[in-house]
């Protein structure tokens, strides 16, 4: 048995997680794994793609934006547990034990945690337990006539400024983006807030 003091969870995410016994639950495996890989992935920082994102708003029109955020959340908190705790994959297995889930459920989440879990690992040590906060943003907009690899090109070019504040100090983090660049950093924000959504819900 996984011993369960190091890998404590609140009621609302075991009951969430509980909810997903076979016995239970609406969610077929098939849609089980549609959840499971959005949220490693999520988690892993691996880009979304327009498949995943279109079963995700197809499993939102049969079971509801609400339990579809529930089960998001929960699931990620899990995840992000057993990362951080870095547990063994009996360990893992032992507590999966525990919600009732099918013996398919069970293989599916850890074949892709286990896939994903040295990323995950990653990013979160990355983050650490206060990562910087974003307190200001300048830009401005330039036109660039020529380059030294390229010759010209003219094309606008814009310069960004984040003002990132850390352990009371301020440093800025400046780059450059064409509107392309732009375009898809504001679409990546985007899944960021919808992300943030979700987990506000629960």
């Amino acid at each position: 048995m996984v011993d369960n003091t190091f890998f404590e969870l609140s009621s609302i995410v075991q009951s969430n997680l509980l909810s997903l016994s076979d016995t239970k639950t609406g969610v077929s495996l098939e849609e089980f794994g549609i959840i499971i890989d959005t949220v490693c992935n999520s988690l892993a920082k691996i880009p979304s793609t327009d498949e995943s994102q279109n079963a995700i708003k197809q499993l939102e029109g049969k079971l509801g934006p609400q339990r579809i955020s529930e089960l998001y959340t929960s699931l990620s908190k899990f995840i992000i547990q057993a990362a951080s705790q870095n547990i063994s994959s009996s360990q893992l297995e032992s507590k999966l034990k525990t919600f009732n889930w099918s013996s398919e459920k069970i293989d599916r989440l850890m074949k892709v945690f286990l896939v994903n879990q040295s990323k995950i690992q990653a990013v979160l040590r990355l983050y650490g337990s206060s990562p910087p906060k974003l307190v200001d943003v300048n830009w401005r907009l330039d036109y660039r006539l020529e380059t030294n690899t390229r010759g010209p090109v003219h094309e606008l070019m814009y310069i960004i400024e984040l003002i990132l504040e850390d352990k009371g100090r301020r440093e800025p983090l400046t780059f450059t983006a064409s509107h392309a660049e732009l375009e898809d950093l504001v679409n990546t924000l985007k899944d960021a807030c919808h992300s943030v959504k979700r987990v506000a819900l629960v």
